[in-house]
This record gives C-alpha cells, sequence and structure tokens, in this order.
C-alpha cells in the first residue's frame, strides 16, 4: 500500500472522522430523544406512552447519515494513505499485514452475524466502514504495541 499523502493528513483525517461521528449523533437524534422518554416514561408512570418529538426530519436524519458516512470514509482513507514520520519497508509490511486482516476479521464477524440473526441487514457502506476502523485499530495496534520494542526486526 503506497503512502501518497503528507504526514500531517493524519490529523486532518482524525478530525474528519470525528466530525462523522457528531453528524451521525445529529442524525439519530431523534432515536435518542425517543429511547429516553421511553425509559423515563416506563421508570415514572410503569407505562410505555410515547410522545413523539422530532428535532429533525426524515428526509434530513437520511442526508446526515450520508454525509456522516462519506466524511468518515474520508477521514479513514486520509488517515490510511498519509505518510508516517519514519516510512520504510517495515511500514509498508505492517500496512499490508493490517489491510488482509482487517479484511479477514470483517468479514468473518459478518459471516457470525449473518449465522446468528439471519435477518441482519447489513449494507455494502457500513461493512466498508467497519473495514476501515478494524484497519486503523490493527495498523496501531502492531506499529505501536506488537512491534514496538522488537528489537531482532
Amino acid at each position: 500500500m503506497k503512502s501518497y499523502l503528507p504526514y500531517y493528513f493524519k490529523r486532518v483525517g482524525i478530525s474528519l472522522v470525528i466530525i462523522a461521528i457528531v453528524l451521525s449523533f445529529s442524525a439519530g437524534v431523534n432515536d435518542i430523544i425517543a429511547g429516553w422518554q421511553d425509559g423515563r416514561m416506563t421508570y415514572q408512570n410503569n407505562t410505555n406512552i410515547r410522545s413523539v418529538i422530532n428535532i429533525i426530519s426524515q428526509e434530513s436524519e437520511i442526508i446526515l447519515t450520508w454525509i456522516s458516512l462519506i466524511v468518515s470514509f474520508s477521514g479513514f482513507l486520509c488517515y490510511m494513505f498519509s505518510k508516517e514520520k519514519e516510512e520504510d519497508e517495515f511500514i509498508q509490511k505492517l500496512r499490508y499485514i493490517s489491510l488482509a486482516k482487517s479484511l479477514f476479521i470483517t468479514w468473518i464477524i459478518a459471516a457470525i452475524l449473518f449465522i446468528i440473526n439471519g435477518d441482519i441487514k447489513l449494507e455494502g457502506f457500513y461493512i466498508l466502514q467497519f473495514q476501515l476502523i478494524v484497519y486503523v485499530i490493527v495498523y496501531n495496534y502492531y506499529k505501536k504495541w506488537k512491534f514496538a520494542f522488537d528489537t531482532n526486526s
């Protein structure tokens, strides 16, 4: 995997992912409020009366969800294709290993979810986003923990 972007794009990528998380939470604000009200009403009155309060419309929720996915992809891709401070063959090897393991882990988890619950609907974009998240976790694990103190390499 070739690094095409300068090192400072790692920070740009992390910033984009944080923005995507905020957008994703704002897209689900109606569900958050409904869950809060259901829990509060059940606790106070022992009833299931639900008053519907919509902060954002259904169309805005869909648009914000797609925008958050696109911003998240952009952030993860900026992070993945950014150079390290010291780029060498070892870092390239870690990138390849992390990519292979992230693909393997993602599809194993997706297969397990399909076996456990056949009604689950995983869209390709969510699987791709999960692969990117797993890649970042595996890459940073290898870079910072597994091979950080390895002096034999």
